[in-house]
């Protein structure tokens, strides 16, 4: 069975009710996982909006929904480093933590549901599943 990791992006649209999203997620085989980096993104959105607490309750449902949240280990330590210098050596730098999340994906062999497929096509080896 395929196991697949939601990025911020994506959550953030499933959350505001997106259709295409809420759809895409509600049916999509295989198990759902994400990050704790994609969780930490989203916390900086949440301290931005009025309703804080609101905000945080349906980020932290959703997240308990998963299957598993991915946290930092050597594994994927390792490949960070691996990926950075590629990307660097490309002068097709991105976020670092894109790169934590790219090297979550490949580490585990997830596929990585993103809307920002040509940002993280720059990682070699990593699954996307785009639909946007």
């Amino acid at each position: 069975m395929k196991t697949h990791l939601i990025d911020s992006s994506v959550i953030i649209d499933y959350l505001r009710g997106k259709k295409e999203t809420v759809d895409l997620i509600e049916n999509i085989e295989g198990d759902l996982t994400s990050s704790y980096i994609c969780l930490a993104e989203l916390f900086e959105g949440i301290y931005r909006v009025k309703d804080r607490k609101h905000a945080k309750d349906i980020t932290l449902r959703f997240f308990a929904s998963l299957s598993s949240v991915f946290g930092l280990d050597e594994k994927i330590a390792e490949k960070f480093g691996q990926i950075r210098k590629e990307v660097k050596l490309k002068g097709n730098i991105i976020e670092d933590l894109d790169i934590f999340i790219a090297s979550t994906c490949i580490v585990y062999d997830l596929t990585l549901i993103t809307h920002n497929k040509e940002h993280f096509s720059r990682v070699k080896d990593l699954k996307i599943y785009s639909y946007n």
